[in-house]
């Protein structure tokens, strides 16, 4: 009997907690199982930022990002999934770097996760965490001699400038060049022995250049003076690459091309042809009168039709910046004038910036 009655105190006891376990089980820390970002080419004023996060179903979720005064909260879309879009302003102040985080709230606890993501595309990210250029520059220039510029003297050239370039000196127009070794950072220094057949004199001009990445610097100094801080001049840049598919409109033409004729026209004419034919001759003339008109109206009734049909195409030429010339035939007018800047992408024709 005890046993009974203890079996069934113990069996409502369990029913009793059911429902707490259930409330403990659903009040659980909340997950958070993805968090993405639909990268953008740029950061500027009027990009958006469109987020997406998935996780415990039920909560309220916000996004903080660097650089944005007020959190963005993201709705809950289906079970699970919140969605939310952010444009920004012109008083945001969002970088390439800039950390986005995620907090999921729900019955008092939260959970805060991190955009692992960057913001911008891979490559425009590269380009905006590239090292800023070093500037290069030639700030001391310094030549010694042994005695006179005659045969068997050494002259010494140091030069204080940019560290981590290659730089060298050139005498007597470039017919003599020496390389210079950075001793220290920022200092380079190189010596040349005086040939018998060198005409140098104090006049001389020592021309030194210094190279660093994809720029050169360049400065001189005659032999004979003492130390000086040039005014180094930057060498003029490569020409920019040519654009692969630009070019110019050079021409809008107007072509005026038959249409394609059906057969409406030719039964046309061939039944009209026919009923003149059928008036001429008697007899087998009269039969042979009449197909003659039927076949001489038909073809009179396909001309008259390719003229009633006739349409316009439009022949643009194209003048590319590599010298070579393409044309394109459109079916309605493009709406391109003469001197229109143009890139080709693939086989489409483009306005270019």
């Amino acid at each position: 009997m005890m046993s009974r009655t203890y079996w069934i105190a113990f069996l409502l006891a369990l029913i009793g907690l059911a429902p707490w376990v259930g409330v403990q089980a659903q009040s659980g820390t909340p997950v958070i199982r993805s968090f993405t970002v639909d990268q953008v080419p740029e950061l500027v004023p009027g990009t958006e930022l469109v987020f997406r996060v998935g996780g415990t179903a039920g909560g309220s979720l916000q996004l903080d990002i660097d650089g944005v005064a007020s959190p963005l909260g993201l709705t809950e879309t289906s079970a699970g999934m919140y969605a939310g879009a952010y444009t920004i302003s012109i008083r945001d102040k969002v970088r390439h770097d800039s950390r986005v985080l995620a907090t999921l709230r729900l019955d008092g606890r939260q959970v805060t996760v991190a955009l692992s993501q960057t913001l911008l595309t891979a490559e425009a990210h590269a380009r905006a965490n590239a090292p800023a250029p070093v500037p290069v520059q030639i700030s001391r220039i310094e030549t010694r001699n042994t005695g006179a510029l005659t045969g068997g003297h050494v002259i010494s050239f140091i030069v204080d400038a940019t560290p981590g370039g290659l730089a060298m000196v050139s005498l007597d127009g470039g017919k003599s060049t020496i390389p210079l070794t950075e001793e220290r950072t920022g200092r380079y220094i190189g010596r040349y022995t005086v040939k018998t057949r060198d005409q140098f004199s104090d006049a001389t001009l020592a021309q030194f250049s210094l190279v660093l990445a994809d720029k050169t610097m360049r400065a001189t100094k005659p032999l004979g003076s003492g130390a000086v801080t040039p005014v180094a001049q930057a060498a003029p840049p490569e020409p920019a690459p040519a654009c692969e598919g630009c070019g110019v409109v050079v021409s809008v033409n107007a072509v005026k091309v038959k249409g394609k004729p059906n057969y409406v026209g030719a039964i046309a004419g061939g039944v009209a042809g026919a009923a003149l034919g059928n008036q001429i001759g008697k007899g087998d003339g009269r039969t042979l009168a009449t197909v003659l008109g039927a076949v001489g109206g038909a073809v009179a009734g396909r001309e008259v039709e390719k003229q009633v049909r006739s349409d316009t195409r439009y022949d643009l030429t194209v003048k590319l910046d590599n010298g070579t010339t393409r044309v394109v035939s459109y079916d309605a007018n493009p709406g391109l004038a003469v001197g229109t800047k143009v890139r080709f992408d693939g086989e489409l024709l483009r306005v270019r910036d």
